[in-house]
């Protein structure tokens, strides 16, 4: 069971209980144990659809992507059968909204991490405290769509937040998917930024077992992410 491995909820209650106490070393540890899962997930040619905070499960302080019910491979991802808006409004690929024959890609995953990066700075969900955002029925979902994708809302950066940091989810939440890093060069960008901090020497279980191609987590940690019908 998926729940076993989260002994923490998820990264939204995480963040509700554990924001105020999370140092930036953390803060960056989070978003690597995302990236990593993503990169992984990318590499066997799946696609996630659905990533946001509540379906991003906490273990231990460590991150681990869950929730494949929107998943598709790649090669079965041609069409936009289960709809190119089913989700989190504040975490789809704005592109869906100015678009609706558009068929959700890796690039849309990435636009999902980069709000998520910036999640993970602020510790709560994007436009939390904007009016627009309090959307309840279904004409203030399009009210939010619309700002989106075609005003191309974003969150403003946390003040004390890295530059690099900042300008790395920024390209990730770009309204043109085109413009948007793939998943190894937000890993590589957020591997510099990881090794800054020498975090890898404070974490035992980080180690060079763990290879650029899995998970960077222990192999008990690996169902989480395996556990679908990608098996």
């Amino acid at each position: 069971m998926v729940l076993k491995h989260a002994n923490e909820g998820n990264l939204r209650d995480y963040l509700n209980k554990k924001f105020d106490s999370l140092q930036w070393e953390n803060k960056i540890q989070m978003a690597f144990d995302i990236t990593c899962g993503l990169k992984y997930l990318h590499s066997k040619g799946i696609i996630h659809r659905h990533l946001h905070s509540k379906n991003i499960l906490v273990n231990n302080g460590r991150l681990l992507i869950a929730d494949f019910g929107l998943s598709k491979h790649l090669t079965d991802a041609t069409s936009n059968s289960t709809g190119n808006r089913t989700g989190i409004t504040e975490y789809i690929d704005p592109r869906c909204f100015r678009d609706f024959k558009y068929v959700r890609r890796e690039k849309s995953d990435i636009y999902s991490l980069g709000i998520l990066l910036w999640e993970i700075t602020s510790g709560r969900p994007p436009f939390h405290d904007d009016n627009v955002s309090q959307a309840q029925d279904d004409s203030e979902q399009n009210n939010l769509r619309y700002h989106i994708g075609h005003l191309n809302l974003r969150e403003k950066p946390i003040d004390g937040t890295p530059l690099e940091y900042q300008q790395l989810y920024q390209k990730c939440w770009d309204g043109d998917p085109e413009k948007r890093p793939d998943v190894n060069q937000v890993y590589n960008e957020i591997l510099c930024q990881y090794n800054a901090y020498d975090i890898h020497e404070k974490h035992e279980d980080f180690s060079s077992s763990n290879s650029h191609d899995n998970l960077n987590i222990s192999s008990d940690y690996s169902e989480p992410y395996l556990g679908s019908e990608f098996d």
